[in-house]
């Protein structure tokens, strides 16, 4: 392999605790592939007796290609995959130890939702703070802490918290009666198998012999603890990350994992990856230049022997329609100058709903694009529709998935009948399929709802063979037999192109999923996608622009990025302000967002943005911490200025003196009303103090020049 000195000496580390902190671009996979391959090759070490940790499938595939090549064989044995997936794989072994089926099913978080948005109806006076969402991420805060119901009890003390105990402890009862675990349930119920069963976790503990960790800033609680217990004993434990890039902290992850990982492991040994292969040396001076103003963080500085390369250039629209405009034509000219794909191009924000201009503007223009983080493949109704026979078939405790296809096709099944049916499964303790097979049904329904059940158990029956089906044969079959593409036709015929063509996505997703999987099953597919994330559904290979959050983004590259909303209140976002630790992530993003570059950054802000601050936020702080001799402006920077008592700008006043002198915001940007000329912004400032000269475009009196001490202009509201 190709390695400089610092990648060979983490491929050929000895053993013992290692931590390697490799920056952005670094070279990680390489490394982590290059250390399993010594491992097999130079040191004898079984392959089943090692285990690796990743966090997406995208990264576990391209890790197992890698290792596959340099071993010279396919059939890797090396256990290899995601957090939960592992865990998958552990727990279809011994989830009847912990009270659940070996074949249980794993709920997303639309089935999250509708069991607590029944359990949050029972348990005392309405909380409007106390959505099913609130609930749920709540709870799942506290399951990646490893906090159960009866440990959060002792602390609640507020009647929100304690309603929130008696909705925790119903929650987990539903799962356990529908065979179900949710994406946190897999970890958790992982640890608490090691923790009661000592022989369970020596096996494994034994069994593997050097155990390897990606991404590890991104780790929880309760992750830290499993890695913990399985290197206890031998403490061959290889971790990989990047302090600078832990921005997952709003769902669990605790960047004092990789920043006290010295603490934790003594005797461990550190290394740094710091030369970026990926990366222009202006583009990695700008990204140093703002992630140095963190405190929490381990002192390291990305250099590359790659190019100087271009400044990075911000550009200032009047709003996020011209934001997205003026980020299209900025594409359409590099991709004609450049000789560029439309693949080449990455268009990053802070939140899904920036993508609605961007989209608008790339449609107007007619350039094809992919989102990345949107509505989902797998949470499109038909699909979702398909996914739910067959959780039911593989998991008939799965109440979830039963009420969702009981009328899907349409069977004259109403939602009385469907109500009747529940409170009386639930008054005997029956699972679906059992109460539809009862007796006392008929008496407890009563009416043609009876007669319709009875009809669709039938149906059901004659489903139940097509489970041993490899998974592609099985989708086929079932669709067929419920007939479901006469149901699209008939029920949307505008839509139903588009649907089906869904519907036969999904079962080429099977078959794609039966040519890699080692014990193709039902079971088994359903499994790997309930557990796929954003990025694992992006596709590389289509020539379309890609959009997606920051968030999404990690991990990935891109020859050109561009970042729009750059402004407070959106990065950072508005609700890291009072919190140093969450204002230090936002900044993180940020760091991640230049680092995806190999060659051009382009930054936007808005000085008007109607969703998140129609007066104007400012533009971002972090434009202001690179370097300047790595950026350029194109207009000038500027920020909000703070809302005088009177609400009158003048240049004339403090306020003015400071922006037209440059000691302060700048105009440029702020949006003003003028008692002749009406609603404008202000796009030029000539001069200083009371001689500081406006150019103002307003909206019906076109652009005007206006001396700032008599201007009598106000901030627009």
């Amino acid at each position: 392999m190709d390695l400089n000195s610092v990648q060979r000496q983490a491929v050929e580390h000895p053993g013992g605790p290692l931590l390697i902190l490799a920056g952005a671009g670094s070279g990680k996979t390489r490394v982590l592939t290059g250390r399993i391959a010594h491992l097999v090759r130079e040191r004898g070490i079984p392959q089943g007796s090692i285990l690796a940790f990743t966090f997406t499938n995208k990264a576990a595939r391209e890790m197992r290609a890698r290792a596959q090549a340099l071993l010279g064989r396919e059939d890797l044995g090396v256990w290899l995959g995601t957090f939960h997936a592992t865990c998958v794989r552990i727990l279809r072994r011994h989830a009847e130890l912990l009270g659940y089926p070996k074949n249980f099913v794993i709920y997303d978080t639309d089935d999250q939702r509708s069991i607590l948005r029944e359990l949050l109806k029972g348990v005392g006076p309405q909380d409007e703070s106390l959505t099913p969402a609130a609930a749920g991420s709540r709870i799942s805060k506290l399951k990646n802490e490893g906090i159960g119901p009866e440990e959060y009890q002792k602390t609640a003390f507020t009647s929100v918290d304690r309603r929130l105990v008696q909705v925790y402890e119903g929650y987990q009862k539903a799962l356990r009666a529908r065979g179900a675990m949710y994406f946190d349930d897999l970890l958790g119920h992982t640890v608490r198998l090691f923790e009661l069963d000592e022989e369970i976790h020596r096996a494994y503990a034994t069994r593997f012999l050097h155990v390897l960790v990606d991404e590890y800033q991104d780790t929880n609680g309760i992750q830290f603890r499993l890695i913990e217990s399985l290197s206890r004993t031998h403490r061959n434990l290889t971790v990989v990350g990047d302090d600078d890039q832990s921005i997952y902290g709003w769902r669990g992850a605790d960047v004092g994992n990789i920043l006290s990982f010295e603490k934790s492991f003594p005797e461990a040994t550190v290394l740094r990856l710091t030369q970026n292969y990926r990366s222009t040396q202006t583009i990695l001076r700008a990204a140093n230049g703002v992630v140095k103003h963190n405190t929490a963080r381990k002192e390291k500085e990305l250099w590359t022997e790659n190019a100087v390369g271009e400044r990075l250039r911000v550009h200032l629209a009047e709003d996020e329609e011209a934001e997205g405009e003026r980020m299209v034509s900025l594409l359409l000219e590099t991709r004609r100058t450049q000789d560029l794909h439309n693949r080449d191009f990455v268009v990053l924000y802070r939140t899904n709903a920036q993508s609605r201009a961007v989209e608008n503007a790339l449609r107007r223009s007619g350039i094809p694009y992919q989102l990345t983080g949107g509505i989902s493949f797998y949470e499109r109704r038909e699909v979702k529709d398909v996914m739910a026979y067959a959780r039911a078939l593989v998991q008939p405790r799965d109440s979830v998935a039963w009420y969702r296809i009981l009328n899907v096709p349409p069977r004259g099944i109403g939602r009385t009948t469907l109500d009747r049916l529940q409170s009386f499964a639930e008054a005997r303790g029956l699972t679906v399929p059992e109460a539809l097979e009862h007796p006392e049904l008929g008496a407890a329904v009563a009416g043609p709802g009876t007669r319709k059940l009875q009809e669709f158990a039938r149906l059901f029956v004659s489903l139940r063979p097509l489970a041993s089906l490899s998974p592609p044969a099985f989708l086929t079959e079932l669709i067929a037999k419920i007939r479901y593409r006469e149901y699209l036709l008939e029920e949307n015929p505008a839509e139903a192109a588009e649907r089906i063509e869904n519907v036969d996505e999904l079962i080429a997703g099977a078959e794609s999923y039966l040519r890699r999987a080692e014990d193709p099953t039902v079971e088994g597919f359903l499994a790997e996608v309930a557990l796929l994330t954003d990025v694992d559904l992006w596709n590389d290979e289509d020539d379309t622009v890609n959009l997606m959050t920051i968030h999404s983004a990690k991990g990935l590259e891109f020859p050109y990025v561009f970042v729009v909303g750059l402004e407070e209140g959106l990065l950072p976002h508005s609700s890291s302000m009072d919190d140093p630790a969450q204002l230090e992530e936002e900044r993180r993003l940020f760091y991640v967002a230049l680092t995806r570059a190999q060659q051009r950054v382009h930054l936007f802000h808005a000085s008007f943005r109607r969703t998140w601050n129609p007066a104007g936020g400012g533009s971002s702080r972090f434009l202001h911490e690179i370097p300047e001799d790595c950026i350029e402006w194109d207009g000038e920077p500027w920020a909000a200025a703070p809302k005088p008592v009177s609400r009158k700008w003048r240049g004339g006043s403090e306020q003015g003196a400071r922006a037209a002198r440059g000691g302060g915001p700048s105009p440029i940007g702020v949006r003003v009303t003028h008692p002749q000329f009406g609603e404008g912004i202000v796009v030029a400032c000539e001069g200083h103090g009371e001689r500081a000269k406006l150019t103002v475009d307003f909206r019906r009196a076109g652009t005007k020049k206006i001396l700032a001490a008599f201007a009598e202009l106000s901030h627009a509201d």
